[in-house]
């Protein structure tokens, strides 16, 4: 019998369950808690987690994209983009010795439309290997050790 969720595994199609922001709620609650970091193609909005992995969730502005096959498409983009990422890294969203789990999410912005695949790709890693990520965590522990 054929199964599909390995065939999708395979095919770098979906990204996985424990990785996915799904509910409004989720999005909601990262938007008003979180920092954000930004470049031409993408913001990143993040927040600490105490699960044992990040999750993401993308957002495609309809101001940005109206129609929704489109913005299906660039979802469908970005998601290639964050599995590769998490495969080259060993499913760890981040590449530091010192691994914080984030909520992210990932909205993009007008520089996206007019950029190429493997540019907007660059530009999201980024982001993801970022130098603040470190430094919010470093003065959050030294904040709680007081």
């Amino acid at each position: 019998m054929f199964n599909w969720w390995n065939f999708l595994e395979q095919k770098n199609i979906m990204l996985w369950k424990p990785y996915r922001l799904r509910k409004n709620w989720e999005f909601q609650k990262i938007l008003s808690e979180a920092r954000k970091l930004f470049n031409d193609s993408f913001t990143i909005f993040f927040a600490g987690d105490k699960l044992n992995n990040c999750r993401f969730g993308i957002s495609v502005p309809h101001k940005l994209v109206k129609k929704s096959v489109k913005r299906n498409h660039y979802k469908r983009q970005i998601r290639s983009m964050l599995i590769q990422y998490l495969k080259r890294h060993n499913e760890s969203c981040q590449t530091s010795d010192k691994h914080y789990h984030y909520n992210f999410v990932i909205i993009t912005r007008l520089g996206y439309l007019d950029s190429n695949f493997t540019t907007n790709r660059e530009n999201l890693y980024k982001l993801l290997q970022h130098k603040r990520f470190d430094a919010w965590n470093w003065a959050k522990d030294e904040w709680k050790k007081k």
